[in-house]
């Protein structure tokens, strides 16, 4: 009988302290998921551009948002001027959590990411408008997964925006006007491109390519209109044509470790600010153009508009070119996919 009511005092016993234990162990979770909660967070973002650019305003807007948003909680610190590297150099800190987020051109990344090689195609949007469709809708989206390979998440892509075309020759309205200009060049693809119009290239650093237009070694070259300005190529070139011929996008990225790590809310409010400072570094840059376009024009450049029907015909014929070797990099479905889309979201 007392081995019995022993027995079952210990049995009460252990059944008493399991029960404090779980208890204790139930608050010591409940503190830390707290805890976690309140915790500072930190974003650091790595970017090339200067501060006077569109994008490095565009980012204070982010940081302000989303530090206010966060009362606090959530520091965000950028990094312009390429103070942390290259563009790939800061993708790879970004892959390691150096650094939370970085921007960089498409463009940039096709060794890492062979898929982006076709937004290398010529003449694929009619206006910048067709291009936020396009990058914004399914085709964007498709191509920012391949990040994901690399430990990236996509948050979306702003604008560095269209190249156009300079020389001191005449004003570029044809085919025809192109034909035996010697231009810049920089890469295979580009080079095959322009060369199916009659046009010759000269293999060229960015550093080399003012002292050969002053030198006449070459007749022109192709880049954004704020470089342009920029570069002070408006001192050795008498044309700025709008040839629109290429649209530069500006992926915006982060560490997907660190994304996946955040509370669904501080989530959900970061992509939700990204999308917002998407938007405003757009209009910035369409304002920055605008603005370019005036002061070249006081400065004496002869600008000139390219009707949408010529540019169609020019594409055609570069991208004829070029067809092949932007399947072999980024891959038939991929290629098919994006030309649909663009298709599709054409006006």
């Amino acid at each position: 009988m007392l081995r019995r009511k022993a027995l079952a005092k210990l049995t009460s016993m252990v059944l008493v302290c399991g029960l404090f234990a779980g208890c204790a162990q139930s608050n010591m979770e409940s503190s830390g998921n707290e805890s976690s909660k309140n915790e500072k967070i930190e974003i650091r973002i790595g970017h090339d551009s200067s501060i006077q650019h569109p994008t490095h305003h565009a980012l204070q807007e982010f940081e302000k948002a989303v530090e206010e948003k966060s009362q606090g909680r959530i520091e965000v610190t950028i990094f312009p001027g390429a103070q942390l590297g290259s563009v790939n150099e800061m993708m790879d800190q970004v892959r390691r959590g150096d650094i939370e987020m970085s921007l960089g051109a498409t463009a940039l990344f096709p060794q890492n990411i062979p898929q982006f090689a076709v937004w290398d195609s010529y003449y694929l949007f009619d206006d910048e408008a067709h291009a936020h469709r396009v990058l914004d809708g399914k085709a964007g989206r498709e191509l920012l997964k391949p990040l994901e390979n690399l430990g990236l998440t996509g948050l979306g892509y702003m604008e560095i925006g269209f190249r156009n075309f300079s020389n001191s020759k005449r004003p570029i309205q044809t085919v025809e006007d192109l034909k035996g200009l010697k231009i810049r060049g920089y890469n295979p693809i580009q080079i095959k491109a322009w060369e199916s119009l009659g046009v010759s290239l000269t293999n060229l650093a960015w550093s080399e390519v003012f002292t050969s237009l002053q030198q006449n070694l070459i007749d022109g070259q192709e880049s954004a209109t704020t470089s342009f300005q920029e570069a002070k190529f408006y001192e050795a070139q008498k044309y700025w044509s709008l040839t629109k011929h290429i649209y530069t996008n500006y992926m915006w990225y982060a560490n997907k470790k660190f994304m996946d790590g955040l509370s669904p809310e501080d989530k959900q409010m970061i992509e939700a600010e990204a999308k917002a400072t998407i938007g405003l570094q757009r209009e910035l840059m369409a304002k920055k153009e605008q603005e370019t376009l005036g002061n070249l024009s006081k400065l004496g450049i002869k600008i000139n508009e390219v009707a949408l029907e010529e540019r169609q015909k020019l594409g055609k014929v570069m991208n004829e070119a070029i067809k092949a070797d932007i399947i072999g990099k980024a891959g038939q479905d991929v290629y098919d996919m994006v030309m649909a889309e663009v298709k599709a979201e054409r006006k």
